[in-house]
């Protein structure tokens, strides 16, 4: 039976392609590395280091798509696209965050001298060798439709897009930033069980447009004056939205109640 004012499951976003355009599917599959089929891919730069929509928005516009049966990757943009079979080379591991290389293989074919041309300099695409690896510290985060209203009230416009913070899971009924408070609890959602971690220290990513890539918005600048920094599980920072670990796999829809259980 689903408690009285139960939080739901409002948006989820996922893309096969670290900092490409997000899609936002009904539905989507948990397993112990988080959404399948969401970030399979990543792009190193020249010295191998993680070439993300952090350091550029030239590929905030691009969706690309991950046939698994067919090992067909497609990435789109308006008029253009790309479409070509995966074909791993050599081994490579690469650490985002100085906490934990992820291993993968150099993708070989059209893709690294297409994809170079649209970043403006050289890039490499890189098979994660663990599906959906390709992720910070936690491979699930969740966010709130009224954490993001509260600060976008602060903005020019009243309201900040939700695509800026690229979070898996988007939920609503919840009061202002809620979910970083639930570090420790199980939540179920779906046929999926979490574990809440804690607080999200945002980056600047957040300061691009999902649409043109451009730095257009002082994000942290207003969690740093609306909010302030604050604890999280690596010390302190510019904290909104929140981690979380799968425990059991499962199916998470929208519309989906989220069910807190205990600490």
């Amino acid at each position: 039976m689903t408690p009285p004012g139960a939080p739901v499951v409002a948006k989820l976003s996922t893309t096969p392609i670290k900092g490409f355009a997000l899609d936002h599917p009904d539905t989507i599959e948990l397993d112990a590395n988080g959404a399948v089929g969401d970030r399979d891919f990543f792009l190193v730069d020249d010295k191998y280091r993680l070439f993300s929509i952090t350091r550029s928005g030239a590929f905030a516009s691009w969706h690309a798509s991950f046939d698994r049966v067919r090992n067909l990757l497609r990435v789109a943009s308006d008029d253009r696209q790309l479409e070509a079979p995966v074909t791993a080379s050599e081994s490579i591991a690469v650490d985002f965050t100085g906490t934990r290389p992820i291993p993968g293989h150099l993708v070989e074919g059209p893709w690294n001298d297409w994809l170079s041309e649209i970043a403006g300099r050289r890039v490499s695409l890189v098979r994660t060798d663990a599906p959906g690896a390709a992720y910070d510290e936690y491979a699930m985060t969740m966010l709130s439709d009224e954490s993001i209203a509260e600060l976008g009230r602060h903005t020019p416009d009243g309201s900040i897009d939700r695509r800026r913070f690229r979070m898996l899971i988007g939920i609503s009924g919840v009061s202002a930033y809620e979910e970083e408070s639930w570090r420790g609890r199980s939540i179920r959602i779906g046929s999926a069980a979490l574990r809440m971690g804690g607080p999200v220290a945002r980056c600047n990513a957040t300061t691009r447009n999902p649409d043109s890539g451009e730095s257009d918005l002082k994000t942290l600048h207003l969690i740093q004056q609306y909010r302030g920094r604050q604890a999280n599980e690596f010390g302190d920072g510019l904290n909104l939205g929140a981690y979380a670990e799968v425990v059991t796999p499962g199916v998470i829809s929208v519309g989906d109640d989220v069910l807190l259980g205990q600490e």
